[in-house]
């Protein structure tokens, strides 16, 4: 169950299965009991409230601006915001409808600064500007009805399908979401699925935009959730799951494993030479052909210049010949640091280690690995000790 929702979520598919689930509730209102249809109105302001409080844990400033970003054009069409004119509410609707996108596509390409401090507040007053301004503008109908025209701009005349989602906005939501999807982040996708589900809901009518905001609030908590995976499973500088991923996964090997313990040789003192970030390119380097160890080997990075690799269902003899391709593959990388005209090389140093019948802890076999690997060094490094 627990490694179901590791692919689920690491994967990135909860955005795309909430946006089905969410299109077949719209589709056939009929499968929600009538004592749960009041969810699917005010499921968005649960959702948003609550990916808000979760991102402000986490310090995703960007998702909580997205959140109070949703949560608040959707108060304005649903809950009419505070008794607008028919004028003032279709000019809400339009506006919204580039808004969102802007705002999304923008926080896709910031840098994640948190809430409280500076920068995040000045967002948030970004924000409310923005919000404000949208306000004022619908309470004055002649004005509103003004910019309705203008907004509302067809380019091709479509009759009645997409008459409620003016082209412009269409191709700015086509725009945004293929940007979001290329930068291929957690939080990023769900932006761009969040612009899908609203500008499909537009399409369908307005009966269906209390499902795409429902959609879109679900979509950014599901970006939220892969965030957090990401943040407590995966190695910031490396991409490879860490230390934590690794006891998940010992913890589901079976009665067949090999475990490797490897290092970069000497990388202390190529830290020292160099300098911290060509050791960090180093480290990526490395990572980089670990990440393709081949043989059903699994890597990740241990701690420092540590890494490890788990063969589950492999024996030593199965598992030696992909490490000693990765260690020749290895060898071959040539790094020249800044100001130096010369190349250098890196190797590792790699022990492996198998389950047999006196040791049958997985951590256990890891400490013999690491064992292997300090005889590795002692013989002279750049080699696989078994």
């Amino acid at each position: 169950m627990r490694r179901a929702y590791s692919i689920f979520v690491s994967a990135g598919l909860a955005p795309f299965l909430i946006l089905g689930a969410c299109l077949v509730l719209a589709l056939s209102p009929g499968l929600v009991p009538g004592e749960l249809a009041g969810l699917v109105r005010y499921g968005p302001f649960i959702l948003a409230v609550l990916g808000s409080a979760i991102g402000w844990w986490f310090n995703r400033g960007r998702a909580v601006f997205v959140m109070i970003l949703l949560l608040v054009c959707y108060w304005l069409l649903v809950g009419n915001g505070g008794g607008f004119s028919p004028e003032g509410l279709a000019f809400l609707r339009i506006a919204t409808l580039y808004l969102i996108p802007v705002n999304l596509l923008v926080l896709g390409f910031t840098a994640e600064r948190g809430v409280l401090n500076s920068r995040g507040i000045a967002r948030m007053l970004v924000l409310g500007l923005q919000l404000f301004v949208m306000l004022m503008l619908a309470g004055k109908a002649d004005v509103g009805a003004a910019l309705f025209d203008v907004l509302n701009y067809q380019v091709i005349d479509t009759g009645s399908f997409m008459a409620d989602m003016p082209q412009p906005a269409l191709i700015l939501s086509i725009i945004s979401v293929g940007v979001l999807l290329i930068l291929h982040r957690p939080l990023e996708t769900s932006f761009a699925a969040a612009i899908i589900a609203i500008a499909v809901a537009t399409v369908m009518g307005p009966g269906f935009i209390k499902y795409g905001y429902l959609a879109a609030t679900g979509v950014v908590l599901a970006g939220l959730a892969q965030e957090a995976w990401r943040m407590a499973f995966v190695d910031d500088l490396t991409g490879l799951p860490g230390r934590r991923a690794l006891g998940h996964a010992l913890a589901e090997l079976g009665s067949q494993y090999a475990i490797a313990m490897l290092d970069v040789d000497h990388f202390k003192k190529f830290n020292d030479t160099y300098g911290h970030d060509v050791g960090d390119i180093v480290l990526r380097r490395v990572s980089r052909e670990l990440a393709r160890v081949g043989g059903g080997g699994k890597a990740f990075r241990y701690g420092g210049e540590e890494f490890t690799v788990v063969f589950a269902g492999r024996n030593v003899d199965k598992a030696y010949e992909p490490l000693e391709a990765l260690r020749e593959r290895i060898a071959a990388i040539k790094i020249t640091p800044p100001d130096k005209n010369k190349a250098v090389s890196v190797t590792i140093s790699v022990g492996l280690s198998e389950r047999n019948d006196d040791i049958t802890d997985p951590w256990a076999i890891l400490k013999q690995a690491d064992e292997k690997l300090y005889a590795a060094k002692q013989a002279g490094r750049n080699r696989v000790v078994i």
